[in-house]
């Protein structure tokens, strides 16, 4: 029986290394956007920590209640300098299990904040920055562990070659160093903004077919100045001021069937399209028009040539939206108005969206945004909402919109909320509607339908 105990006891060990791998991989992969589909990596990351907590609970119940060597007669052997180089490792494989059930503990417990009734309830007690405060010190301990595990693995297989001893130390080292590394901050804007510079002054770049450009924000007026008050501009006008200093050569003109300035080429090339995130983003499909999309501080901009039948998608669509407007006679009526929250589920058609000028620091008056969808709803009395400005969220450290922080009784808390997307449906989720542009922000002509719902990252 207790042969058999030993054995399962291996096998739950190694398979634990795995799902620890995996929930470390996931994880990091949202928190370093690695790939764009965080929602996809979020559902993962919760299996395998699921997984990888179930084993660690069985791990830690049996190393506390099945393994005979206590700590204290460990330190009398190497007081006696008994076995020095064993009971070591065996000591710091105690601690370092230990240290891990603290730390795992105050991990699953602050994750919660995932689920709204906690986040509710415990969320300033135990808040969801110790989930990725903590993260770094179990991870060590737990390479560590690995890395003693595989030491006795070794000896109990006899091999007693010096390069494994080197391999095995050379691995853990890397790992720690990168699991340090992961967590040092980093500028996820690929902006080069001199520290100490404020949003509206300093040299910044934008990338074109690979070539870096720089330019002062300050410089540059916009071609929409019906869209854009004051000094605001688009990443459009970025391009048109390149051409102004004579830095590319740029032929567009502006069409009126689509309500937005095409690009005929750009330094002799043609096809040209773009991306564009701000700070903390990630790069992502786009079918939204650049004169619309609003310059702001740590924003990263690329150009770059694109198939020539998507951007035949994208502009049959612009079409489609200003004819749909003019149908209208001029005014923004959305066919279909989705909303999916955590506790309900609402549909809404053929809703005219008005107004409320609520960023008039961007955008001249009468120019409507994807939030008034929610505010018009909320002035027909269809919903209850609630706002939140944000100054910086998470590791973007320049936001400054207004969010939906609310909407009926859903209310976001923890790492839930509400996110939303605009557009057609051709280009619906990450085909180009999902962009992280917040909705203060995102300029709508005549969208074919509006969605919001409610995520738990």
């Amino acid at each position: 029986m207790a042969s058999f105990r030993v054995r399962l006891h291996r096998i739950v060990s190694w398979m634990l290394v795995v799902f620890f791998f995996t929930t470390v991989f996931t994880g990091y992969s949202m928190t370093q956007n690695w790939f764009t589909d965080k929602y996809l990596l979020s559902q993962l990351h919760r299996i395998f920590e699921w997984f990888f907590v179930g084993l660690l609970l069985y791990h830690l119940v049996y190393t506390l209640f099945f393994t005979k060597i206590s700590s204290k007669k460990l330190v009398t052997k190497l007081h006696e300098k008994k076995g020095v180089e064993i009971n070591t490792l065996r000591l710091i494989q105690k601690v370092t299990s230990w240290g891990t059930m603290v730390t795992v503990l105050l991990i699953i417990l602050s994750g919660l904040n995932g689920y709204v009734w906690f986040a509710n309830t415990f969320g300033e007690l135990i808040p969801f920055s110790w989930h990725r405060v903590l993260d770094i010190v179990m991870n060590i301990f737990i390479i560590i562990h690995i890395a003693i595990g595989l030491k006795f693995l070794t000896i109990r297989k006899k091999l007693r070659k010096q390069w494994i001893n080197y391999a095995i130390a050379a691995v853990t080292i890397l790992l720690l160093i990168g699991a340090v590394y992961l967590q040092i901050p980093k500028n996820n804007t690929g902006v080069p903004n001199d520290p100490g510079t404020t949003p509206e002054e300093g040299m910044v770049k934008i990338t074109i077919d690979g070539t870096a450009y720089h330019f002062n924000p300050l410089n540059i007026t916009t071609t929409r100045p019906d869209i854009f008050k004051g000094i605001q501009f688009s990443m459009f006008d970025v391009l048109v001021y390149l051409d102004q200093i004579g830095e590319v050569n740029l032929e567009y003109h502006f069409d009126v069937s689509m309500n937005t300035f095409v690009i005929d080429s750009m330094n002799g090339k043609t096809n040209w399209w773009y991306r564009t995130w701000y700070t903390g983003g990630w790069p992502e499909e786009n079918a939204f028009r650049m004169d619309h999309y609003p310059w702001k501080f740590g924003t990263t901009l690329t150009f770059y040539q694109e198939r020539e039948a998507y951007l035949n998608d994208v502009f049959t669509v612009f079409s489609e939206e200003v004819i749909r407007k003019e149908n209208n006679s001029g005014k923004v009526i959305i066919p279909q108005i989705r909303i999916t929250g955590d506790t309900f589920s609402e549909t809404f058609t053929d809703v005219e969206i008005l107004a409320h000028n609520l960023r008039d620091d961007i955008f001249q008056s009468g120019v409507i945004t994807a939030i008034d969808v929610i505010m018009t709803l909320g002035d027909l009395g269809l919903i209850t909402y609630k706002l939140q400005w944000y100054d910086s969220i998470g590791t973007a450290n320049y936001v400054r919109n207004y969010w939906v922080n609310g909407i009926n009784e859903d209310i976001a808390a923890g790492t839930c909320g509400w996110v939303y997307e605009a557009g057609s449906l051709i280009f619906s989720g990450f085909q180009g509607n999902h962009i992280h542009l917040p909705q203060d922000s995102r300029v709508i002509n005549s969208p074919e339908y509006y969605k919001t719902f409610w995520i738990c990252l």
